[in-house]
Order: structure tokens, then sequence, then C-alpha cells
């Protein structure tokens, strides 16, 4: 087997390999088996004909891509080693020749790696805080969701309940889009429509109209309503007086199924809410590492690597659309009727994709990073205890083995370890 190996830019080679004739006999063999399989041959019984009666039924050019079908992956693997190259992905491979059979593989290598500054990074910490405010709203919807409801027979005050129809005007008189809703379901006072609109429902009654004029905040989130004035016209389709329970030890068992006086349960909602602020401090300051991991890196991308991971994302997008009932075929066509390219406009995000993975592998090949068997045994354990019992033993399999559920288990303990490295507060 004659097998030559061409540099190509980008971290990739451009492997060709001459198969000769001999090499092919086996692969013809079992191609003939296999297709005498699937496919009745008068005469002779299912993967019983010979391969000239075979090729002979089914044509020289099918039985030629059986035969090179099943030979591709082991020639493939025995050239990589024979030229030292150690492949990141799976190649792009294409047959030149046919006689003698010739096959071109483009093959992603991994990239040489530069990080400035990496023995000094490290990213700040921020440190968080829980003020009374918080957890007096998350104890007054606790209390709203146990409270009792009566129809509205005064005018509004702040903590009814409403719904309400409402829908805005230019200072023309003109209705304006995104203005408008029906039975919008509110409490009053809560602050979630822009300010000053929810003052103005005060003192109304139920079956009322009423028109005010409001400003939209220079920061609001839809840039075209920025500043702008708006005319509302809203109608109180219904309302209803919010009467909450009082916050007793006897309310505080009742919910909680434990007894618990108000103070503890204030400092209970205080720790829930430091432990999701802490979530999610960790999460940012981790994006902010993978963020200047990515800065500082310097390489070059495989664009194997690139198109895979779009291909990847583009099966994705198929899956996400036909669970929401739709035609991804018909997603596609629209898209191109407005000029959009999924999968150009994914490819950016697929290049830092990639940029990140292959960083944080060189990272793990060059940093000591390592995961003790104890540590292992502790994960795998704390796995097994939160799969489902049907699952459960493909998954011991799978550890047992190490391969599947085990790499990955071990992938993620050593990013962990990663992620402590730079992370740690010191």
């Amino acid at each position: 087997m004659i097998t030559i190996t061409k540099k190509l830019p980008n971290s990739q080679v451009l492997l060709t390999v001459e198969v000769p004739k001999e090499v092919l006999v086996p692969y013809e063999e079992e191609a003939a088996k296999l297709i005498s399989e699937r496919v009745k041959i008068p005469g002779f019984r299912q993967g019983q004909a010979p391969k000239y009666i075979v090729i002979s039924h089914v044509g020289a050019e099918r039985f030629f891509e059986e035969a090179v079908n099943r030979a591709l992956p082991d020639l493939y693997l025995e050239a990589v080693k024979k030229e030292g190259l150690e492949p990141i992905s799976p190649p792009r491979v294409k047959i030149t020749n046919n006689d003698p059979v010739t096959f071109e593989a483009e093959i992603a290598l991994f990239p040489e790696i530069k990080i400035k500054g990496i023995e000094k990074l490290k990213v700040p910490v921020e440190k968080v805080a829980v003020d009374d405010k918080e957890i007096d709203e998350v104890i007054n919807q606790l209390l709203r969701y146990h409270a009792t409801y009566t129809p509205l027979e005064r005018p509004v005050k702040k903590g009814d309940r409403l719904e309400i129809d409402f829908k805005g005007f230019d200072k023309g008189g003109a209705e304006l889009e995104s203005t408008a809703s029906k039975n919008h379901p509110l409490f009053v006072g809560e602050g979630t429509l822009i300010p000053g609109f929810e003052d103005e429902l005060v003192e109304m009654k139920v079956g009322e109209t009423k028109k005010f004029p409001l400003i939209f905040p220079k920061d609001y989130h839809h840039k075209p309503f920025q500043k702008k004035q708006v005319t509302f016209e809203v109608t109180i389709q219904k309302g209803d007086e919010v009467m909450l329970p009082e916050l007793t030890e006897e309310f505080i068992e009742k919910i909680l199924g434990a007894k618990k006086t108000a103070a503890e349960l204030r400092e209970a909602v205080q720790s829930d809410i430091k432990g999701q602020k802490d979530k999610k401090a960790r999460e940012e300051r981790e994006n902010k590492l993978f963020d200047t991991l990515l800065d500082k890196a310097s390489l070059d991308l495989p664009p194997l690597l690139v198109d895979e991971e779009v291909e990847y994302m583009m099966v994705d997008l198929k899956k996400r659309i036909e669970q929401q009932g739709g035609d991804f075929k018909m997603f596609l066509e629209q898209l191109e009727k407005q000029g959009n390219d999924p999968m150009k406009e994914y490819r950016p995000e697929a290049e830092k994709r990639v940029k990140l993975r292959l960083v944080l592998n060189h990272l793990f090949r060059t940093l000591p990073i390592e995961v003790s068997d104890e540590e292992m045994k502790k994960a795998e354990e704390k796995l097994l205890a939160s799969v489902p019992a049907e699952q459960k033993a493909e998954i011991e399999k799978e550890l047992k083995q190490k391969r599947g559920v085990f790499a990955r288990l071990q992938n993620n303990l050593a990013l962990e370890k990663l992620m402590e490295r730079f992370l740690k507060e010191e």
C-alpha cells in the first residue's frame, strides 16, 4: 500500500492512499457474501452465491462500491498508522481512481496552540448579597399562592389583581403595533408594565375605561419606543381583592411540612436566593474565563472541525423544529427566500465552539490535571444513584468497560478541576 501525506493549511493534511488489488480480495469476498444475503439470486441460498455470480447479477459498479466501502475503514486506519498521523475528527474521504483503487483523506490534526499569560490568568470574584426586599418578594409570592380572592366592588388599590384590555396610540391618534393586549393579568403595584402605567389604574373601577399619556423609558428594551410618548386606552375587565394569609407558624408548617418561625423562614429563603445567585455568579465567571481563553489563545482552526460543528448545529435545529411540529424543509426554503443561509450564519458560533474545545483540550494536555480513582468512584456512585432503574444496567456496563458514560464523566471531572484552577477564590 502506497501512502503520501501532503501538508495543508490550518492544521490539516491530505493523505493519498493507493491500494494493491490483492489487498482488496478479502473485502471483495466479504462484499459478495453480504450482497447475496440481501439480494435473492436464483439457484443459490442466501449468502452462498460465488463472487462472479454476484457481480453478474448486481453489476460490477455496485459490487465495487460495496467492496471498497467495506475496505475503507481498515485501509484508512492502516494508512494513518503508517504515516504516524493522529486525527482528531472523522476524515473527508474521496475515491480518486478505481484501478488501482486510490483514495484521498482530508484529515484534521491537533493544532499548535499558544495562550498568552496563562500562568497569571484569574477571573475576579464578585461577592453576591441578598437584601430584605428580595426576601420579601419571595415570601409575598408564597403568601399570594395561598391567597383568597374576592370580586372587586370598590375602586382599585395597589395589591389588587386585575385583568385589563389596553392599546396604545401615537400623538396623531394612530394605533401602534405591539402596544395592545386583551385580558392582560397583573397585580397592581408590582411594576410589570412601564413606569406610571399601574399608578393610573388606582381608583379606577371594574368596567371603566380610561385614557392617559405616558413616556417610555430611555432604556426601554425595544429601541423604537425609547423616550416615545404613547397614549394608552385601558379597560378593566375583571378585578379581585387579594386576601393574603397571615404568616403564622401554623401557616408555615402547613405549606412547608416543618415547624419554622417567620425568622427561620426568612433565613431559609435568604439561603435559597443566595444559592441561586452563587450558581449564576459561578456560571458568569466560567463564561468570562472561556471568553478570556478564546481572546488570549492563538491557533489555526481546522476547517473540517468547523464544518462538522455546523452540521451538528443544523441537526440540532432540525430536531427542535420537528419537536415543535414544524417542517424543517419548509423552514429552510423560507429562509432561502429571505436571503438567509443558516449554515453560513452558524459558522461564527461553530468556530467559537471548536476553538474553545481545542483550547480546553490543550490545557488538559499541558497542565497537571488528573482525576483520581477515588474521585471517579465517588462520581460513579453519585451518577448511579440518580439514574432511572431501567438505565442502570447499561450505564454500569459502560462504566465497567471504561467507555461512553465513563469517558464523559471523567472529562466532566477534569473540566471541574480545570475551572477550579482558574476560578478558585483566594
